[in-house]
Formats: C-alpha cells, structure tokens, sequence
C-alpha cells in the first residue's frame, strides 16, 4: 500500500495535532517531520500526532561531509531518519563513519537520503545505496536540480525509493531557484515509475495550498493505482 500525506514543512506553524487533523481531513494518512528547524509538531513530539503514522523524520546532517552532528537522530531510535548526501559521499571515509553511527539505533535501510540541490548526483544515490544499504527520499525538485534529465534519471533511483516528497513549482526564466506554487496533476505524471507498494508519497511545499495540493496528489495517485 502506498500512504499519502503532508509534510511538517509544508505548514511549520502547526503544532502536531493540528498537523494530524489536516492530513486525515485531506484524506492522507502519513506526514514526514522535520527536526530543528522550529516546526511546532516538536512542542508536542510525535505523540502529539495522535497516532498518525509518520514516514521518517529529518534531520540536518549531511553523508561524507566532515564534522556533521549526528545527535538529532537519537531521540528517534528504530525510526527512519532523512539526511542529506554530499557530492563523492559513496566513497568518503566520512560515510562509513556516519552510518555506523546512524545503524547503532536503526536498520540501514532506515537511513534515507534525500535528493537535493547540491548534492550528490543519482549515480552517486545509487552508488550509495548499494554500499552502504540506506535508501532514498526522491524529492522532485532535489531530483530537477541534480539531474541531466529528470525522466531518465528516475528510473535508476526507483529500486532505492522508500519515499517521495513532491511540490509544485516553474523554473524561473534567468535560473535561479524555483518558488513553490500549488501542485497540479501535471507536475505529477512521473510518480507511477517510482511509487511501488510501501512507499510513502508526501507533499512538501512552501506554496501555501497544504489541503489542495494533497487533494491533488490523492486525485494523481488514485488515477494511476486504477490504470
């Protein structure tokens, strides 16, 4: 079964039941948390999600990047962490480090690394993966910004998926970063590649339209699970 919901990046100002009621009242049944950015779901901690299942939690740690503070996984023992990745990460001696670390208090396929401007390239994620057994969070966006092309790039990253955050957004003409706009069904014609059983489909967004775009996303998603 795959689960859609809301990211807690997606409406920071709510504390952690509020964020569960918007989800459920969206028709989701999953949110994705982000740690130390002062999102208030952490007032009340995921206890305050009132059972609401949660994909992962973030954090702001990067793998094969030096000095990083791992401390903000460990209050999440046995749950899946999201981090980051530098660019050569499968081979940085930081990596090895990092993950030992991270699996003290996790399987490493609860390590997910997020695809992300900057960072390393999908041939470095799958190079990763396959060393190091964590698994991916394919952000749309991340994916646009690291990609030659984003359609031939997602069907290597596939296998590794465990979840995806979507938002909506234009590039702008000059470059630049793209602002979030609210998510249309056109935004989202890829998903039926990467989306297998057990992956969790999370709109992360900073266009304002948290209830509208899941409702979106549910539309996309209950048109593909029906082809």
């Amino acid at each position: 079964m795959v689960r859609l919901g809301l990211s807690s990046g997606s409406v920071p100002g709510l504390a952690a039941g509020e964020l569960a009621a918007l989800v459920r009242a969206a028709g989701g049944t999953v949110a994705d948390l982000r740690a130390g950015k002062g999102h208030r779901w952490e007032e009340q901690g995921i206890a305050g999600l009132d059972g609401l299942a949660v994909s992962f939690v973030g954090i702001s740690a990067v793998l094969g990047a030096d000095g990083q503070d791992l401390s903000a996984a460990e209050p999440f023992p046995d749950r899946c962490v999201k981090v980051f990745a530098a660019p050569g990460c499968a081979d940085a001696p930081a990596t090895a480090e990092q993950m030992a670390a991270l699996t003290k208090q996790r399987a490493p396929e609860q390590v997910l690394v997020e695809t992300h401007r900057g960072g390393a390239s999908p041939d470095e994620l799958v190079a990763l993966c396959r060393r190091h057994g964590c698994r991916l969070v394919l952000d749309n966006l991340g994916l646009d910004d690291i990609a030659d092309d984003f359609a031939s790039a997602v069907p290597p990253l596939a296998p590794w998926t465990a979840a995806v955050q979507v938002k909506g957004y234009d590039r702008p003409e000059g470059g630049g970063k793209p602002p979030h706009r609210p998510l249309r069904t056109s935004d989202l014609g890829w998903l039926g590649a990467v989306a297998a059983p057990g992956t969790d489909i999370t709109v992360e967004s900073r266009s304002g339209t948290p209830h509208e775009d899941l409702t979106t996303l549910r539309t996309v998603w209950e048109a593909i699970a029906c082809a």
